[in-house]
């Protein structure tokens, strides 16, 4: 109805290689998940400076920032302005790729190791 369909790429596991190819040659990350814990690669899509689209619903939001698109509700109605409202943004910025990459950079395993042993140092003080 759209038109997409023959835009869209439903994968299911692919390898390390394929997915560095799509993510690197993708127009945008969509990613309505309800039950996504962290959300590595809404991570991985941003360090390329896309642009994603994530559940409000979810712990996506805690990963996404202030530079991710949010759907609201899931109505075809919704996605789809959602979607167009923030391709057009994305087009309209030109640096909004730099801002997403730049984003994405505070996801380090070094950040993440340093941020458990705050904790742990809290918990034990």
């Amino acid at each position: 109805e759209a038109g997409v369909a023959d835009k869209i790429i439903l994968t299911g596991k692919v390898s390390n290689q394929t997915r560095f190819h799509l993510f690197n040659n993708c127009y945008a990350f969509v990613f309505p998940s309800l039950s996504e814990g962290f959300g590595l690669p809404v991570i991985e899509a941003m360090s390329l400076g896309k642009p994603v689209f994530l559940s409000r619903l979810t712990s996506l939001p805690e990963v996404g920032g202030t530079e991710a698109f949010y759907f609201d509700d899931f109505s075809a109605q919704n996605m789809r302005k959602t979607f167009e409202e923030g391709m057009a943004n994305y087009l309209k910025n030109p640096e909004k790729a730099e801002r997403i990459k730049e984003w994405a950079k505070q996801f380090t395993w070094e950040n993440a190791a340093a941020e458990y042993l705050n904790l742990y140092r809290q918990v034990l003080a």
